[in-house]
């Protein structure tokens, strides 16, 4: 933005120059005569002259650079006077002062050099000529960098001082004309160098700031306050109706504007009322901020018109959109307001949505807001989610503990904020839980979702509550909702559901992060563990599953027995260690050990997971109780030690990372552990 900022016109006399007398150089030439009557008795008296004695004028330095309205200059840069004291600037102003360069010696053509001195780059001021004393240049293409004065004249001058855009709001700068004569000769008369600082406007008391002139520049702190329609110091009370929309009511409540919409509708048109409280005419920027869940929000004029590139005039306010599309309100007078529509598009599936409008004068440099404002709206369809004792709750999430084989319950509440009575009916996306059957194979199982009516929200359903549910306005109530949990549902938490709300009065509301945490659990055995474990010794002829451990319910595979057999010396004996995961999850870092038997000596040993033999590569052992780990293929040997009562660890591990493998729900690993009778 530029504006034109200039001084006044002279309030009192302005000097012209006090020339120090006759121009110096002048030749001043004298001679003189005699007259007599002639003795030798002519009639004609007679006349004798002189030499002709010649002088010339000696050269006095002295100018000096005045306000150009007759204020007294020689003061500190703070004392600016009034004229010269230019507040409420904007960035990117110019700025017009208008000074006077006289000539107080009697050199003719006398010339001052102009600089300048003060806060800003020397780039952002120029000095032109103002013959006609109007304030503004001469020729705005012709800046000067001095001046050429008669002998007791003067010439006039403006200071421009272009404002970067950069100064801060409060900015303090002061800029002025520096004046000074170079020395030189005229008509053969030599004189000295003279500077602003030489003068004295009171003889015989040197300057004491310099004898300059500065011009003070205020940047200006823009102020403003925007709030509910007529209401911009944001102390709202009272309603409107929306200007768009006769059906929706608007309450203004401090700073704030609550809409109350009805169903079918998507948007709401609130006004608001900016006020300029700042000492100039100013333009807003008008933006959003703080949506929440919102679609959009569009501004318009106060009668509803689109604000484009093309500006629109209402009530002596100029409506456009600036360079990079964004609404401006412009030309606020100071003291002065100006209204506009900002519409919100709202996503009908949430009660309370809402968004702040800020405005930021363009008159400062910054982009910091001068105020914001706020508008809420309710949709009037009911509010559902989890309940509490504050009412529905989609925000939250209690996430029941069940375990397997139980009904999860999810206790969610309804509150009718319409004008009249609705009634309302409940779906829901399927629980997905993972589950595992009796090989270890996961899948995903969906469990649909039933409810059930709690009128009066006491968390079970009483005689005559029945769905649909039907509440009166502002009326709460309640429903049931429960899944039952599979019987092999693994340990963790589902993924969230969506729970539908809809009305008679076709209004939607979903409650999207409800989920269920199977806890823990194993099957119940007399070792009370969540992985069995059984040993057998091979046996041929054994049927599978013809014996059974008794502390794990495990069976026995085909040719193995838990009962007693025999070996011959220099024979081997095979034994299987069977380990089962009962967990309805993973075990982490599972191994199976075995310590080679007293008179005897290691073999072999081998893996089989879910009865797959597992390849040497995915197989580790360690004989230092886990401390370290190598694979079978890698080892020095595959039985470092081969004597009796050394103890193997042997796991399986697929990612070759030297740390077990984690084991499966239901799933098993069976350890091959073959010794020889010394």
């Amino acid at each position: 933005m530029t504006a034109l900022t200039m001084g006044s016109a002279a309030a009192v006399p302005l000097a012209t120059g006090s020339s120090a007398g006759t121009s110096a150089g002048t030749t001043i030439t004298n001679t003189a005569a005699a007259g007599f009557d002639d003795p030798s008795g002519g009639a004609t008296p007679s006349t004798v002259t002189s030499n002709t004695v010649v002088s010339k004028v000696t050269a006095i330095a002295g100018f000096d650079i005045l306000y150009g309205d007759g204020s007294t200059d020689d003061v500190a840069s703070s004392n600016a006077p009034t004229n010269y004291n230019k507040t409420n600037v904007v960035p990117d102003d110019t700025v017009y002062s208008t000074y006077r360069v006289v000539n107080n010696g009697n050199i003719e053509n006398y010339v001052v050099n102009l600089t300048v001195t003060g806060s800003l780059p020397t780039t952002q001021v120029k000095y032109y000529l103002d013959a006609d004393r109007n304030g503004t240049p001469d020729d705005i293409n012709s800046p000067i960098t001095s001046v050429t004065l008669p002998n007791g004249g003067y010439v006039d001058i403006v200071q421009v001082v272009n404002v970067p855009t950069t100064l801060g709001r409060g900015t303090v700068v002061y800029e002025g004309p520096l004046g000074y004569a170079p020395g030189g000769t005229i008509n053969g008369v030599s004189y000295n160098t003279y500077n602003e600082s030489s003068n004295e406007n009171t003889p015989g008391t040197p300057a004491s700031n310099g004898d300059l002139q500065p011009t003070s520049i205020s940047i200006y702190a823009p102020t403003a306050v925007v709030g509910p329609n007529s209401y911009p110091d944001g102390n709202g009370t009272g309603t409107y109706t929306d200007p768009n929309t006769s059906s929706t009511n608007i309450v203004r409540q401090g700073d704030t504007q609550t809409a109350t919409v009805q169903p079918g509708t998507s948007t709401a048109a609130f006004i608001d009322t900016i006020k300029n409280t700042g000492a100039i005419s100013d333009s807003f920027v008008l933006s959003t901020s703080a949506y929440t869940n919102m679609t959009s929000v569009v501004f318009k004029t106060p009668s509803g018109a689109a604000i484009t590139s093309t500006p629109v005039v209402e009530n002596g306010i100029t409506y456009v959109t600036d360079s990079n599309g964004n609404p401006v309100v412009k030309n606020i007078p100071a003291g002065g307001t100006a209204n506009y529509q900002a519409i919100g598009t709202y996503d009908a599936r949430y009660s309370t949505t809402s968004f702040t409008v800020a405005i930021e004068s363009t008159s400062d440099s910054d982009s910091v807001t001068e105020d914001t404002t706020g508008h809420v709206i309710l949709v009037p369809h009911t509010l559902f989610g989890d309940q509490t004792n504050n009412g529905p709750d989609a925000t939250l999430n209690p996430n029941p503990n069940v375990n397997p084989g139980s009904t999860a319950t999810l206790l969610m509440q309804v509150k009718n904020t319409g004008g009249s009575s609705d009634t309302y009916s409940f779906t829901s996306t399927q629980v997905a839980f993972q589950v595992v059957d009796a090989s270890g194979n996961i899948t995903t199982q969906n469990v649909p979702v039933t409810y059930a009516a709690d009128t009066n929200c006491n968390g079970t359903t009483d005689v005559g509550e029945t769905l649909p549910l039907t509440l009166v306005s502002n009326a709460t109530g309640c429903v049931i909702a429960t899944a039952t949990v599979p019987a092999n549902a693994l340990k963790g938490q589902t993924p969230p559901l969506t729970q539908t709300m809809s009305s008679t009065g076709n209004i939607t509301a979903l409650d999207t992060n409800d989920t269920v945490n199977v806890t823990l659990t194993f099957t119940t055995t007399p070792s009370n563990k969540g992985v069995l474990v059984a040993k057998f010794t091979s046996k041929a002829g054994v049927s599978a599953g013809s014996e059974t451990e008794s502390n794990t319910g495990l069976t026995n595979p085909a040719n193995y027995t838990l009962s007693q057999t025999t070996a011959l010396p220099g024979g081997n004996i095979s034994y299987r260690i069977v380990a089962k995961n009962v967990y309805n999850t993973s075990v982490a870092k599972f191994f199976l050990q075995d310590s080679v038997p007293a008179d005897t000596t290691l073999q072999s040993y081998a893996l089989a997971q879910n009865n797959v033999l597992v390849a040497p590569a995915d197989t580790i052992f360690s004989v230092n109780n886990g401390t370290t780990w190598t694979s079978v293929l890698n080892g020095a040997s595959v039985n470092p030690s081969s004597a009796a009562g050394t103890t193997y660890l042997v796991a399986v591990d697929t990612d070759h990372n030297n740390v077990p493998d984690a084991l499966g729900p239901n799933q098993t690993l069976q350890l091959d552990f073959v010794v020889k009778v010394n």
